[in-house]
């Protein structure tokens, strides 16, 4: 059957078959695979990570860094089905996931209790953080164009500038490798989505130029009801071998979203608490067909570039652009569910958005000694800029909805008001670090000095009478020093205990607008000492480490309490934020990837946050929101080596989340639960000059219903019910 693309009259939608043909296409006859490198397609065991360049920025073994890290590669998120960030961290200490439910527009999550997702920009894609913009403008980067996930607890602001106190995430794209093995996989969910993927590449050891295509494609409907998407991705990339010390790789990818959100704001009643009528399902539908909307597109070009001046002198640069639109409509929850106990009053809200953003990372790294002590020093320079825009409308409100029995109607909104906001900005910072090494000591002291300034503008337009009212333009400009400093001692057994300081900064993310007295914030620091003890076998695979924590953060930014400070924000009707608080995390965490025997695999994460509101007026002696006592992980893997068993692959596990709540004043407590994953795989073996292998992979076994969280009688979240999904992988 000869290759073609079918083009729909909306838009253009890349089949299976399409994408089947291109992948085949692409690389026909790059090199001809011997039996051993067929084999890498399998999964026999995913291995604990021996290095990152995350932390420091280095090439620096795990167990010789002082910080907390979790490395999630490639070979793990291949095989526990990993479709999302949040899905990637589900086995990772100190991580809550889903702060804002189910929602396909972002990765939200917290490191350590604080907010560290797309919302706070906090996550990076090959050290580079995506450009912030309007209210629901943001960008989310599909994880299979990832090599591998890099999670970074506690503050890492010496290396990147302006990020949260509790941690990071640093996602590393695919780059291209030679003798790449080339793949497809074809994949369908219980939803009834159904999906196409492929890796090719092309370029074997020693050639000039290496070349590398990922692409995915993915329709159909979502777990709530009467919600479809649509999602696509391209990433091409090329890395180019200009001399012996010099290499180049150009990096670009472009994202289409469209379709439905997945994103509903829940009464609380019928979800944290029961109703006469019991609990609404974790998949219903509550805004309107014909109107919910969520329409994205994302592209990125950039580079990565090296050039080793002699052994011991090592210039590197990294820059991106990116561009994210956006469009967002969506019929929400309006107050508290009515006294019937069934029915919802609605709203409506529109958002567009737009941004470009442009980052550069320039670092000079020197390895030299002074007498017995061995020095890698990097001297480093970043800039970004963002430069956004975007349109809030607020409109006429559709009729009440029964949350139990939806039944919808044709909303066709009357918009009243708009709101445009608009801004830039900017971060410059200057950082220096020296790694040295003494015998069995290691030694990290880092320093780094931010200039930041945000220009940001708003405005409200009534659509009836035509008639603009300047919001005002709020200039806020920042200057920050932060610093860390760790140690760490190297025992021939594979021990090494450390202990470590680091500092973090953020500019407010609020304007004078949020606050009643309409006063600027000041910018939010935090501060945490950490010490651990990490082991890394000699006799098997695998890295263990134990930590404790204490992680604070000052001016912290909360609700107004006073009851009559309601009428805040560019339009008017948020709740007012005031500035000054401290909030304080002392945790405890042990999290290990090990691999005892060939083919065996496990996973165990857990951790213990105990947190209070240390300087508060109104909230002093609180729990910080969303912040669970307790969570515990524990994941299972096993390949059958030899006998009629070989190829077969189990896998199971368990995730449990302790009590929380969901906002400041501890008014909504969150309960605890538990949610079971499992996944079996079988490695077909080789048909013709194909390896094949297939899967079914499952999350939350028993479609638990629970509440990830809930901030207010309107403003609560399902999180992700019973997700299956077979697929089956094809490597050549």
């Amino acid at each position: 059957m000869p290759c073609s693309l079918t083009l729909y009259p909306r838009r253009l939608r890349p089949n299976l078959l399409a994408l089947a043909c291109l992948a085949a296409a692409i690389v026909p006859t790059a090199h001809a695979q011997t039996a051993t490198d067929l084999d890498a397609v399998r999964v026999n065991a995913y291995r604990a990570a021996n290095s990152t360049s995350g932390a420091t920025k280095t090439s620096t073994a795990l167990a010789e860094t002082s910080q907390s890290v979790s490395v999630i590669e490639r070979a793990e998120l291949d095989a526990r089905g990993v479709q999302s960030l949040n899905d990637a961290m589900r086995y990772v200490a100190g991580v809550s996931l889903e702060s804002s439910g189910i929602d396909n527009r972002v990765d939200d999550f917290r490191i350590r209790g604080f907010d560290a997702g797309s919302w706070s920009n906090n996550v990076t894609l090959d050290g580079m953080r995506a450009p912030q913009g309007s209210q629901w403008n943001r960008s989310m980067f599909d994880s299979w164009n990832l090599e591998r996930v890099e999670v970074l607890k506690g503050p890492s602001a010496v290396m990147y500038g302006q990020v949260a106190p509790g941690g990071m995430v640093n996602q590393v794209s695919k780059t291209p490798t030679p003798d790449q093995v080339q793949q497809l996989r074809l994949g369908v969910d219980a939803n009834g989505q159904y999906s196409a993927a492929f890796d090719v590449g092309a370029g074997t050891a020693g050639d000039d130029h290496l070349f590398r295509l990922v692409g995915l494609y993915r329709d159909g409907q979502t777990q709530i009801k009467r919600t479809e998407q649509e999602h696509w991705f391209l990433a091409p990339s090329y890395t180019w071998q200009l001399a012996e010390r010099t290499r180049l790789t150009l990096l670009g990818m472009y994202q289409k979203d469209d379709g439905g959100s997945t994103y509903q704001f829940l009464p609380a009643a019928g979800t944290l608490h029961p109703t006469a009528s019991g609990y609404m399902k974790n998949s219903t539908f509550i805004g309107e067909p014909d109107w919910n909307t969520f329409d994205r597109t994302l592209w990125t070009a950039g580079w990565m570039f090296e050039h080793q001046f002699n052994d011991h002198l090592t210039l590197t640069q990294s820059a991106r652009r990116t561009h994210v639109d956006s469009l967002f409509r969506s019929v929400v929850t309006f107050g508290a569910l009515n006294a019937d106990g069934r029915t919802q009053n609605r709203r409506g809200v529109m958002g567009t958005g737009d941004s470009d953003g442009d980052t550069f990372d320039t670092r000079l790294q020197a390895r030299f000694s002074t007498g017995a002590v061995d020095h890698t020093v990097l001297l480093g320079w970043d800039w970004q800029r963002a430069d956004w825009e975007g349109v809030r409308s607020a409109m006429s409100s559709p009729r009440p909805i029964d949350i139990f029995n939806p039944v919808y109607s044709t909303y066709r909104p009357m918009v009243s008001t708009e709101t445009p906001t608009a801004g830039i900005n900017r971060q410059s910072g200057v950082y220096l670090q020296d790694q040295l090494a003494l015998g069995n000591w290691r030694m990290t002291f880092g320093g780094r000095y931010d200039w930041t300034k945000d220009d940001s503008s708003s405005a409200n337009r009534n659509i009836a009478t035509g008639i603009s009212t300047p919001g005002g333009r709020n200039v806020i400009k920042s200057e920050a020093f932060t610093g860390r400093a760790g140690v760490l001692y190297v025992f021939e057994n594979g021990l090494t205990p450390y202990v470590s300081y680091a500092e973090s900064f953020q500019p407010s993310t609020k304007s004078p607008l949020d606050s009643f007295t309409q006063t600027a914030f000041e910018p939010v620091t935090g501060s945490q000492w950490e010490a651990g003890l990490k082991y890394q076998p000699a006799s098997v695979d695998g890295l263990v480490t134990l930590s404790v924590y204490d992680l604070r953060q000052q001016n912290m930014i909360v609700d107004d309490p006073v009851a009559s400070h309601r009428n805040c924000g560019a339009t008017g009707t948020a709740t007012c934020s005031i500035q000054g608080d401290e909030g304080r995390v002392r945790g405890i965490e042990l999290e290990g990837r090990i691999t005892p025997i060939e083919g065996f695999s496990l996973i165990g994460a857990a951790s213990r946050m105990d947190s209070e509101m240390t300087r508060s007026a109104p909230y002093q002696g609180k729990e910080l929101a969303m912040v669970p006592d307790y969570s515990a992980s524990f994941w299972a893997d096993y390949t059958f080596q030899a006998g009629a068993l070989q190829g077969l692959s189990l896998a199971a596990g368990a995730r449990y989340n302790g009590v929380s709540y969901g906002d400041s004043a501890n008014l909504y407590r969150i309960p605890s639960y538990t949610l079971f994953d499992a996944a079996i795989r079988y490695d077909v073996g080789q048909i013709g000059s194909t390896q094949v292998q297939l899967a079914l992979n499952a999350s939350n076994l028993a479609d638990k219903r629970f509440v990830s969280t809930c901030t207010g009688v309107s403003s609560c979240y399902y999180g992700s019910g019973r997700t299956v999904m077979a697929t089956a992988r094809f490597g050549w």
